[in-house]
């Protein structure tokens, strides 16, 4: 039985080892020229068309009165595609809450859908999606 388990192992090491990346680790405020650009233009029209939709969704409205953060910290894995592939949510805030997992698709949806161009990719990019009032 043992040299059957064998070769299935070196199988699977295999293609975890060659699907192994390496991935870039960048922080919004850390982007320059070109990566920078190309998340701005991303981000100003997620703000524009998607936040809102997203707030309406979640019977959610900004005002210092009541409700002054709605927003995700969030790391995005974009691979070599320029594909969205993976999330990890690092922190948050919905009207002095947790963050809802509805909240969170509908926030990272439109990003799935996304390709990202060439100075974006193989990168682990921490961002802030969503806004804070200064009240």
């Amino acid at each position: 039985m043992k040299y059957l388990l064998l070769p299935l192992f070196c199988i699977i090491f295999q293609l975890h080892v060659f699907s192994q990346k390496n991935y870039t680790f960048i922080r919004e405020a850390d982007l320059t020229g070109k990566q920078q650009a190309a998340w701005y233009s991303f981000d100003t029209t997620w703000k524009k068309h998607i936040f809102p939709g997203c707030l309406l969704e979640n019977h959610l409205k900004l005002s210092c009165a009541h409700c002054d953060n709605i927003y995700i910290d969030v790391k995005l894995k974009i691979d070599s595609t320029g594909k969205l592939v993976s999330y990890e949510k690092t922190g948050g805030e919905m009207c002095g809450q947790e963050v809802t997992d509805k909240l969170v698709k509908c926030f990272l949806d439109f990003f799935y859908f996304l390709e990202f161009p060439p100075e974006l990719r193989n990168v682990i990019l921490e961002v802030k999606l969503g806004s804070s009032l200064k009240c």
